[in-house]
């Protein structure tokens, strides 16, 4: 596998699911398609390719620079060795910079946008501040599996992770229709303490009774989450997406390009807690749930 086959890979995962939100009618509802919606998500994608080509090629210049008698060390390793061992050690680092995104401010001053929308589809799967993708292990991981003789394993991975990413992100709930199907319904008990999937990530995006957004932060691999104690399974649809009332959202091109773009007003640095993202929920009757944020 090479560059250019793993880049089709993802972006055929992200053409299949796009039609699938689009048939489904998920991208449809009100407000989807604004700027502050699918605008500024398209706008974050194009940061995240430009920096995450200048990351690697960064890295590798430095990799080449300083050992270049060890250049080539991985390459007597099994391909599936070395491509497990890079998931495990990615998805690890990731999940507790994620982790710790909501709990340090700065952290969370990058993270941020991704928690801004109040629609989730795979367009928000890279709708980050542009210091995230500096600061997240891919490019680094990717650059040493190329200088180290596994540029297969390198482009695999990568395959793999931008993939992973549309799925988790899609709003089309075809895993709440497997829990519920006797035959897949065994199948998905297992796989969701393995790997996220919607359920479990949209509860970490989500605001309401099933938001939980100081859990569920595995990027693919969920047992990261099972393991520390940060899993939530809500099985359920959530009632609203983005951020509670108490936090404060910036200007689009301040959430994408801090602190080289900023308003005069100092940025909102404290992470939501759970307790403002569930919101007082108050019963109203036949059933009907009142939620104030």
């Amino acid at each position: 596998m090479d560059n250019a086959m793993s880049l089709q890979i993802i972006i055929g995962f992200g053409v299949f699911f796009m039609l699938v939100d689009l048939i489904s009618g998920a991208l449809n509802k009100k407000g989807a398609f604004s700027i502050n919606e699918m605008g500024v998500n398209i706008f974050s994608f194009i940061n995240f390719m430009a920096i995450r080509t200048v990351m690697v090629a960064f890295y590798a210049w430095l990799l080449v620079t300083l050992f270049p008698d060890e250049k080539g060390l991985l390459s007597g390793l099994n391909f599936w060795v070395v491509f497990v061992g890079y998931v495990l050690i990615e998805e690890y680092v990731h999940y507790w910079i994620h982790r710790l995104s909501h709990t340090i401010p700065w952290l969370w001053r990058l993270h941020k946008p991704h928690h801004a929308p109040k629609h989730v589809n795979l367009t928000v799967a890279y709708r980050e501040n542009w210091l995230w993708f500096v600061i997240l292990p891919n490019p680094l991981l990717g650059a040493f599996l190329v200088w180290g003789g596994q540029p297969e394993a390198a482009f695999a991975a990568i395959a793999w992770k931008g993939s992973s990413e549309f799925m988790v992100h899609s709003n089309t709930r075809w895993d709440l229709k497997a829990h519920k199907f006797w035959l897949t319904k065994p199948i998905m008990k297992i796989l969701e303490i393995f790997i996220t999937l919607p359920d479990t990530h949209h509860a970490h995006h989500g605001i309401g009774r099933y938001g939980h957004v100081v859990c569920n932060f595995g990027s693919f691999l969920f047992i990261y989450d099972v393991l520390h104690g940060t899993a939530e399974f809500p099985h359920h649809e959530q009632d609203q997406f983005g951020m509670p009332a108490s936090v404060n959202v910036e200007a689009w091109y301040e959430q994408l390009w801090w602190p080289l773009a900023k308003d005069k007003n100092s940025a909102d640095l404290r992470p939501p807690t759970q307790a403002e993202s569930q919101g007082d929920i108050l019963e109203v009757g036949d059933g009907a749930v009142s939620i104030t944020l």
